[in-house]
């Protein structure tokens, strides 16, 4: 995954999401709010990234959600006007952030104090992996996706990560997994998720 400038903290333009965007992962999204609008043009402009972060109460629309106290540092990777008229953008995480003390602009745009975590050295695979190396081909196969989560930079970290986002599991779940600091403790949790659902 390339490596971009990116703040180590600071004031930076949030994006609430009712789901998580894990480092690593790639997501599409329609962007339609005149303040998210603002927020893409200003990040292309700059070649910046910005946070996005859980909802836990609110919606992606309208008045101000409330938030996660962390998310994931992503950048824009693509972008392209849709059939609809609505600007569609791809986003990929970067890095695992923490927010602090919050405040809204007058379009409503969400802002934060962001501290980012440190980047992590690659977990490399174990042998013992191969069968959720696996699951994470059959499910992104399954999901039409096999093209933003299957290639060759796999490692440990983002088999946690890409299965975390395609696992059908809460999204209190997924906020603990993002929380955790140790990338086998993660592929661990994952791994204990997918005996649960196999004993259902």
């Amino acid at each position: 995954m390339s490596e971009f400038l990116v703040p180590e903290a600071g004031d930076q333009p949030l994006f609430p999401l009712q789901r998580l965007v894990f480092p690593g992962v790639a997501i599409p999204m329609r962007i339609f709010e005149q303040r998210y609008l603002r927020l893409v043009r200003e990040s292309l402009a700059a070649d910046a990234g910005f946070g996005v972060v859980p909802i836990l109460e609110g919606r992606e629309v309208g008045a101000t959600p409330r938030i996660a106290p962390l998310g994931t540092w992503v950048r824009i990777v693509d972008w392209s006007t849709l059939p609809n008229g609505l600007l569609g953008i791809e986003i990929r995480g970067e890095r695992r952030l923490r927010v602090g003390a919050i405040h809204v602009e007058p379009d409503g745009l969400m802002r934060g104090e962001v501290t980012l975590q440190a980047a992590e050295e690659p977990l490399a695979l174990a042998e013992a992996d191969a069968d959720l190396v696996g699951l994470l081909g059959e499910l992104a196969r399954e999901l039409g996706v096999a093209e933003r989560y299957l290639d060759d930079a796999l490692d440990g970290s983002q088999l946690a990560w890409r299965l975390a986002d395609l696992l059908p599991v809460p999204l209190a779940s997924k906020i603990a997994l993002l929380e955790l600091d140790d990338p086998a403790a993660r592929l661990a949790l994952v791994r204990r998720w997918v005996w649960q659902m196999a004993q259902r």
